[in-house]
């Protein structure tokens, strides 16, 4: 029967079309599966991803070892100057504005070397840098407040404000320079410093909101190594500058409450003598020894009542130095968190897509994959089924038109 049928219709060529078809069909597959299986990989390894540690770039870690860097060399001169004053003045007012000067600077500098955004880092350093040297020209709120030791705190400052700038060329691009030199001259016009305290506005939320509330102020939080190190690094920089300047704060309460530091001395001093003429007195006459005792008694009250009260200001001064230190590290916690629960919710939204996107091209080339499969099916079943019958049709015609001639 196949032999008839080659012979008779020559299907050869129904063959060839067959295989062909086959072949495409088969190369149809092999590609869909291909690109379902790369597109389902790609959306499966995209959705096992949890937590994306991008690093921090190279501008924004040269931004905070060197903010911090340049901050510790002015912290370093604030302190040589002020060393430099109270061994060498006599002015009592001056000698205390040094104290408020030295606390307020090393303080006002580590705030602003201390931010989480690196590039907020740089920028608040330089705004105060800026401050200061205003501050401190002649015929400002501090032009005059140091005595003979004004140039040399005028230089001090001068230098800070040049070594923020410089760093500040450094770091950023031709393109933003010109935008964050515009906003600290605009920012220290407005917002000058009136005393020693170092009062501040924020930078940060003169920044954002300047830029508007689309502005990014952090790009990235870094891996989990770059926030340890920077943790202990802020902890480190607290350690060295929290007990000297506790320790002039309490110097400046004692001297506000009139107990300097010679003064203290010669009280002790004035103690030690009353002491030797006790005894002295005791041994020669004991009847004058109730007279003594009742002097000694009236400058321990005195010494330690001006103890009390210097210590009582020390910790208030203490407390309210943690209660800032507590504050600062919520409000960054509070902004590391909410930072990372937005590229949580964005890489959430962009897994979804991509999962979308994978589940709505399978489902397509399935289907069109259906399609080309039914339509293949029905024409091999009419091949198969119609060719013996459209066969045997015209071998029995043409039997039928033999057969008359024959006869």
């Amino acid at each position: 029967m196949e032999q008839m049928l080659v012979n008779a219709l020559r299907i050869d060529r129904p063959i060839g079309l067959r295989r062909r078809a086959v072949r495409r069909c088969r190369r149809t597959c092999l590609a869909a599966l291909g690109c379902a299986l790369l597109l389902g990989g790609a959306g499966c390894s995209l959705i096992s991803l949890k937590m994306p540690e991008r690093p921090l770039s190279d501008r924004e870690l040269n931004a905070r070892i060197l903010t911090r860097e340049l901050t510790a060399q002015f912290q370093s001169a604030v302190t040589r100057c002020a060393a430099n004053i109270a061994a060498t003045e006599q002015d009592q007012a001056v000698l205390d504005n040094a104290l408020r000067w030295e606390i307020a600077a090393v303080a006002a500098s580590r705030s602003a070397a201390t931010q989480l955004a690196p590039m907020m880092s740089l920028l608040d350093t330089w705004a105060l840098a800026a401050q200061m040297q205003a501050f401190m020209a002649a015929g400002a709120p501090g032009g005059a407040l140091f005595g003979a030791h004004q140039e040399a705190v005028r230089q001090v400052s001068d230098d800070f404000a040049a070594g923020a700038a410089a760093l500040a060329q450094r770091l950023l691009s031709a393109h933003d320079l010109p935008r964050y030199q515009a906003f600290v001259e605009q920012y220290a016009q407005q917002h000058p410093l009136v005393d020693l305290t170092f009062a501040r506005a924020s930078v940060v939320e003169a920044w954002s909101r300047e830029q508007g509330s689309e502005a990014k102020l952090i790009d990235s939080m870094g891996t989990i190594p770059e926030a340890i190190a920077d943790s202990a690094q802020r902890l480190q920089i607290y350690s060295d500058t929290l007990p000297p300047q506790l320790m002039h704060e309490t110097e400046l309460a004692l001297r506000q409450s009139g107990y300097s530091r010679a003064e203290v001395n010669a009280s002790l001093q004035r103690l030690d003598e009353r002491f030797a003429r006790l005894a002295d007195v005791a041994q020669s006459a004991p009847q004058l020894v109730q007279g003594a005792i009742g002097d000694v008694r009236r400058s321990l009250r005195e010494v330690v009542d001006r103890l009390d009260a210097s210590s009582r200001e020390t910790t208030a001064a203490l407390n309210e130095e943690r209660a800032a230190l507590f504050s600062n590290i919520q409000s960054e916690r509070e902004a590391m968190v909410a930072a990372v629960d937005t590229q949580r919710k964005a890489f959430a939204a962009d897994a979804t897509r991509v999962a979308d996107r994978v589940v709505r091209s399978a489902g397509e080339e399935v289907r069109r994959l259906l399609a080309e499969a039914v339509l293949l099916i029905i024409v091999l079943f009419a091949v198969v089924l119609g060719v013996p019958f459209a066969a045997g049709y015209f071998v029995g015609r043409a039997h039928r038109e033999r057969a008359p001639r024959h006869g």
